[in-house]
């Protein structure tokens, strides 16, 4: 039965010959992770903070948000988030929270024997004010300092004051790592860095643009994959490196009219994290249904390069509008724009339990982007990393219904 369940899966979606650059990358990043902590030049960050000031100070940096994936993946999330409930936090609390604390408490007992140990936690609130209170967790179990890189939520257009008040938190974050790894800051170091960081952002946008083709050449799983690299080795060779590689598969399967699945029949837009756990199973079985995904909310948020004659200016540009960061009406106006611009037939929103600054909202979504652009859409509820909270059975008669629209 597993051998059948193989040969179907291939029949209908296609691996990516990049992915085994990905796989060798992805080794070589958690290596110079344990490196810069045995040197004590370590990091924890979260996936929303300027890495390239730390990258161009010479700090390693490792991402917790992405350590949870791997656990999701591995299919031990009940497990890790076990180890922080017993320590007392509550199964409300964010996954990737929960599965870090756990993991922190119990490395030999989680994948990879968990993130090497930090030397700083580096955490930005433009994606979720979590990130502070978890971070102070690690900081009680570590003992490394926390930095908390802070970032009003924008709505419209970005206040003066505002921006001043960002910016001033760049000069504190420069002082902070000058202080507690003994490094200096670099203008000319930090344009090398921005600039590879451009580098890479420019070719996953366009490997992003690609699925705007039908078929689309790549799917959802493809993309949360492939943005491993632009979240934690952003500014670096390495990621230019992969996504020149991956631009040059995903061109090569346009020029030939060939698709992530094989019988493309419903373009959707997916909202939010995905459940890592089950994410082959997931979309893999849509796409024996001819159902593709050329664009989701996540893999676009990560499109701001750093540029112009006032890099700071620019950090602070780019790292106060992230995705998560605005309001409901851009939310819906970030929607609206992938199903035009990527000719896509409805949309999925999973609300994921964990990620409450992500999910706010989507109910309210849901029927204006509908209103506004006449495509059916469907809530479905879960987690990321923690498959106790996941209902196959009820999530798949949600789907079903959304589907018999296009039958």
């Amino acid at each position: 039965m597993a051998e059948q369940e193989k040969r179907t899966e291939e029949k209908v979606y296609r691996q990516l010959r990049t992915n085994s650059l990905l796989q060798q990358i992805m080794f070589r990043y958690m290596l110079e992770g344990h490196a810069a902590s045995e040197n004590g030049r370590l990091a924890w960050i979260t996936s929303g903070f300027p890495v390239e000031i730390p990258v161009a100070m010479g700090v390693g940096v490792n991402y917790p948000e992405q350590y949870g994936a791997v656990i999701g993946s591995q299919k031990v999330g009940p497990q890790i988030c076990g180890f922080a409930e017993e320590m007392g936090y509550s199964q409300e609390l964010c996954s990737y929270a929960r599965s870090s604390i756990g993991a922190a408490r119990y490395p030999e007992k989680s994948p990879l024997e968990g993130l090497p140990k930090p030397q700083a936690l580096l955490a930005c609130n433009n994606i979720c004010g979590t990130v502070l209170r978890w971070y102070d967790a690690i900081s009680e179990m570590t003992g490394a300092p926390v930095f908390l890189f802070d970032t009003p939520p924008t709505q419209g257009k970005q206040t003066p004051h505002h921006r001043e008040y960002v910016r001033q938190s760049v000069m504190r974050l420069i002082d902070f790592l000058s202080t507690t790894f003994h490094t200096t800051f670099s203008e000319e170091r930090l344009r090398e860095v921005g600039n590879l960081s451009g580098k890479g952002i420019d070719l996953w946008t366009r490997c992003l643009k690609a699925c705007r083709n039908r078929p689309s050449p790549l799917n959802c799983a493809d993309r949360f994959l492939a943005m491993a690299p632009i979240v934690s080795l952003r500014g670096t060779e390495l990621a230019v490196e992969f996504y020149q590689a991956l631009l040059e598969e995903v061109e090569g399967r346009v020029a030939q009219g060939l698709g992530a699945i094989r019988d493309e029949k419903i373009r959707l837009l997916w909202d939010d994290i995905p459940p890592w756990f089950t994410i082959f199973r997931f979309f893999n079985g849509l796409a024996a249904r001819g159902v593709v995904f050329p664009a989701d909310t996540y893999t676009h948020a990560w499109s701001g390069s750093l540029s112009g004659a006032d890099l700071v200016d620019s950090v602070v540009s780019v790292y106060s509008n992230v995705y998560l960061n605005k309001g409901l009406e851009a939310k819906v106006d970030k929607m609206c724009e992938l199903i035009k611009e990527y000719s896509l037939d409805g949309f999925i929103m999973f609300s994921v339990r964990s990620c409450k600054r992500y999910s706010l909202g989507q109910l309210v979504s849901k029927e204006l982007v509908m209103e506004r652009t006449g495509v059916p859409g469907v809530v479905i509820e879960g987690d990321m990393v923690d498959s106790r909270l996941f209902n196959d059975a009820q999530i798949q008669t949600r789907i079903d219904a959304l589907l018999e629209m296009f039958i």
